[in-house]
């Protein structure tokens, strides 16, 4: 019988940073779908559309429930990708100052010993 090894969350790798107006932009084409005609169905400018592809405005949740009726691709998932971004853009861009903010060694080291993963 082949056990799979587990991955501490801590020794995970993250993929690429991106933005999920890269995921919208994707979709789009895999559909043959031009901005102009996801913001007429939306409601919404076509700039609106055009910022969220190149990664000038986020997705917010009221855009996420809006492309969920059009994609058929659940809200959350969208938010999953926006909070996604988020984090690891705050991760590459202010590492410096998040090591000089972690937990204190000594609470770390015991909190590693309490938390064991399956």
């Amino acid at each position: 019988m082949n056990k799979l090894k587990k991955t501490a969350a801590n020794n995970l790798i993250a993929g690429d940073i991106f933005h999920p107006g890269e995921f919208l932009k994707d979709e789009m084409e895999a559909r043959g779908m031009k901005q102009v005609d996801l913001a007429e169905t939306l409601g919404v400018s076509k700039s609106e559309i055009n910022l969220i592809i190149h990664g000038k405005r986020n997705i917010t949740a009221l855009m996420a429930v809006m492309l969920e009726d059009v994609f058929e691709i659940a809200a959350e998932v969208w938010m999953n990708l926006q909070v996604k971004y988020e984090i690891e853009l705050i991760k590459k861009t202010h590492t410096t100052e998040l090591k000089s903010k972690s937990v204190n060694p000594r609470k770390k080291a015991i909190l590693k010993k309490a938390i064991v993963y399956a």
